[in-house]
């Protein structure tokens, strides 16, 4: 079970918070739901697990980046970019609960392939939609696959420094090096190159949704 649609941020915090401070083990189910203010059964309806329950905002955050994906009718590129920020400025507006989890995951070895699927359902994301976004061709499945795997451990390693330094704001390194990576795959296995720096132009006309500049995506 996953935290539903109205799960508190405050909850989450909280709770991983508690996790991390008095141990994974030593934490139990019971003692979650007294510190959100609920019982054990509403607890479990609304949140899950204690796993669950520590990457419970990640599904309200996949649906951001979907909503995101579906609207939008810029190229793939740029489209890529915004993404790859959105999820990432959610870790850094709830520092504190981003902050916790990482404690949490450095005491707790078996929440780590959580944390790998949880990783790989962005990447799905980005593949579904860049499968449709990206102009037909030879090459579209192979360049969808790459630039969702690339976004997603550019995106990672980007934490990963933020972690380290959390006082600071990598968002202007990691938006130029999703634009470097774009621009690099784009051009080795698209029909065309993009601009000079990597932020402009990434995406020429023939590599735009449907072939053209204001095509729909999907």
């Amino acid at each position: 079970m996953t935290a539903g649609p109205g799960a508190s941020p405050d909850v989450v915090t909280g709770s991983i918070r508690l996790l991390a401070e008095r141990g994974w083990e030593a934490t139990t189910v019971d003692q979650l739901a007294q510190a959100a203010g609920v019982s054990r059964a509403t607890f479990f309806r609304k949140y899950g697990s204690k796993e669950d329950i520590v990457f419970a905002d990640h599904a309200a955050t996949l649906r951001r980046l979907e909503e995101l994906l579906a609207r939008t009718d810029q190229d793939p590129a740029t489209v890529l970019r915004t993404g790859v920020l959105l999820v990432f400025r959610h870790h850094l507006d709830h520092r504190e609960r981003t902050l916790a989890r990482h404690a949490l995951l450095r005491q707790v070895p078996q929440l780590r392939d959580r944390e790998l699927i949880t990783s790989h359902r962005y990447e799905r994301v980005f593949r579904a939609w860049l499968r449709t976004a990206l102009p037909p061709g030879p090459h579209r499945e192979t360049l969808a696959t790459a630039l969702s795997a690339a976004a997603v451990a550019v995106h990672n390693a980007a934490l990963r420094s933020w972690l380290r330094a959390p006082g600071t704001d990598p968002t202007e390194e990691l938006d130029a090096r999703t634009a470097r990576l774009a621009r690099t795959l784009i051009a080795g296995l698209g029909d065309g190159g993009g601009g000079a720096d990597g932020r402009e132009g990434l995406a020429p006309a023939d590599l735009r949704p449907n072939g053209g500049p204001g095509g729909a995506a999907a």
